[in-house]
């Protein structure tokens, strides 16, 4: 049998399914698509890069350690945004982290520390709108990335962060319309 040397397009589902067979290369696919996207969701939770990274490794060693009792409702996306949302917020109770405890100037240089080799080459008009979603109340910035930079759908964020798909819909629409109004003149 010849081994697929690339598993960039097998789905989640099917990685996952090969996992749950002791299948320990599919989980390190996994952890390989997912570890910074999440590290950097759990980053808004902690406040702390090595926390983040801790609660994703975390999350992932559940999932190997009870693959088989692990049942995915939706998809396999959904339930490691919510794994990794509940494991940070166990290690923010456990350690009573202060969520203002770092400068916006610290959280951004810790925040781009976890996803250095994902920055888009606009540099420039990144600086930008980091700057403009600062100005937005953390929930709706939260929701903003969630569905702008992760590409999560509205359902699943909805289903994350156990709020209404009405409020995503409306925290978006007011995201969107703040940019908008707020965008910086290019010439």
């Amino acid at each position: 049998m010849v081994e697929m040397q690339s598993t960039d397009y097998i789905s989640d589902e099917v990685l996952f399914q090969r996992m749950k067979s002791d299948d320990a290369k599919a989980l390190k696919a996994l952890f390989e698509r997912y570890f910074i996207v999440l590290c950097r969701f759990a980053f808004k939770f902690v406040r702390h890069p090595g926390l983040a990274e801790e609660a994703v490794s975390d999350v992932f060693l559940n999932v190997w350690l009870k693959k088989d009792a692990i049942v995915i409702k939706n998809n396999l996306k959904t339930y490691l945004y919510t794994a990794v949302k509940n494991q940070s917020l166990n290690y923010v109770k456990k350690n009573k982290i202060q969520w203002d405890e770092l400068s916006t100037a610290d959280r951004e240089h810790r925040i781009s520390d976890l996803h250095a080799d994902t920055l888009i080459t606009h540099e420039e008009f990144n600086k930008d709108v980091n700057a403009l979603l600062q100005k937005l109340p953390e929930k709706r910035q939260l929701i903003f990335r969630m569905n702008r930079f992760d590409g999560l759908s509205y359902k699943e964020i909805a289903e994350i962060l156990s709020i209404s798909v009405h409020t995503v819909q409306n925290q978006m629409v007011a995201a969107v319309k703040f940019l908008a109004d707020h965008r910086p003149h290019r010439h």
